[in-house]
């Protein structure tokens, strides 16, 4: 597997919307996703379900609970689909090749927003701790402070994603004009190149990337993404599509049912024994990388006014038109779990 295998992929949203908007109506039609399992008092609709992930660390817990048999004990048959990239795992969902996809939250609520499709937020993922997001330099730098930001050209993954808005916020908040950084987008993987060369003079970058910009070329943290109005800002979560005759609306045991067993899953993940083995074999760092990466929060329960933070930032800085209410997103008994 190459490295951009793993990283975030994060498509510009603007891109994103365009490619979602172009697959259009046509893709909001189809079966209503039962596979005709007989269902019983409390039992699922739904017993075999594809989720789309990518090979990041935010689904390490997903993947403890298929090992240790988490789903299983909750009558599920979880089959992971390996997506390219993170508008892959969107589209995936809406044209029901997944049943679950994985998400960097900015992609849904955008296309909610949009009107792109009914989704359904099932089970939150990772919450950023200090050091998940983080923008970085160079020693050498004469970035060292936020202030210093105007007239730097600072590398993301793209426009109205986590990687420029979460440092918006933070410059924004310290009274540093934001509008004057020089935003560049790229791969995460080329990010380290690009700090060596020059091409940049700072980058904005998640775990393990931090964690692998520091011991490979000695980056240091300019500032960290996920601090003051962004502290623990939700990153991700799981959603599927709701409406007539879809997922999220025929099978609400089965939605519950991977709750409980990815909410187990979760709050194992305080015990780095348990999630190391998960970042080696699933996200592909290696064993001395992955024991240095920071563990950010991965949520035991689902609610919307945390998630609403994320949808409120998108607002604050013109990515999505007028008020989106997340709660509307939450499926009917899942608030709370």
């Amino acid at each position: 597997m190459t490295t951009r295998r793993f990283s975030r992929a994060r498509l510009p949203i603007a891109a994103l919307a365009v490619a979602l908007l172009a697959s259009g109506c046509s893709l909001l039609g189809g079966e209503d996703g039962t596979d005709g399992a007989q269902q019983g008092p409390g039992g699922v609709e739904k017993a075999k379900i594809k989720v789309g992930v990518l090979p990041v660390v935010d689904v390490a817990p997903f993947y403890r609970a298929i090992e240790q048999g988490y789903f299983k004990e909750q009558g599920l048959e979880v089959e992971p689909q390996v997506m390219a990239s993170g508008p892959a795992s969107i589209n995936g969902v809406i044209n029901g090749d997944v049943d679950i996809a994985f998400a960097s939250y900015p992609a849904p609520l955008l296309a909610q927003s949009k009107k792109i499709a009914e989704f359904k937020i099932v089970a939150d993922a990772l919450s950023a701790k200090p050091g998940h997001l983080v923008v970085v330099t160079l020693k050498d730098s004469t970035f060292k402070k936020p202030s210093d930001a105007p007239g730097k050209r600072i590398a993301i993954t793209g426009r109205n994603s986590f990687t420029d808005l979460a440092p918006m916020s933070v410059l924004k908040n310290q009274g540093v004009d934001y509008n004057q950084v020089k935003w560049v987008e790229m791969p995460l993987p080329e990010m380290m190149g690009a700090l060596q060369k020059g091409d940049v003079d700072a980058a904005v970058m998640v775990e393990p990337w931090v964690t692998n910009a520091m011991k490979k070329i000695g980056a240091i943290p300019v500032f960290d993404g996920a601090s003051g109005p962004t502290a623990e800002i939700p990153m991700s979560g799981y959603v599927a599509i709701g409406g007539q005759g879809k997922f999220a609306t025929t099978s609400p045991n089965t939605i519950a049912a991977f709750q409980r067993a990815l909410a187990k899953a979760h709050a194992e993940a305080t015990d780095r024994s348990k999630m190391e083995p998960m970042f080696v074999k699933y996200a592909k760092i290696d064993q001395a990388t992955a024991q240095l990466v920071t563990i950010s929060t991965y949520s035991t329960s689902l609610e919307a006014n945390r998630i609403q933070r994320v949808a409120n930032l998108m607002e604050e800085f013109g990515v999505i038109k007028g008020h989106l209410d997340v709660k509307t997103m939450i499926p009917n008994g899942s608030a709370g779990k």
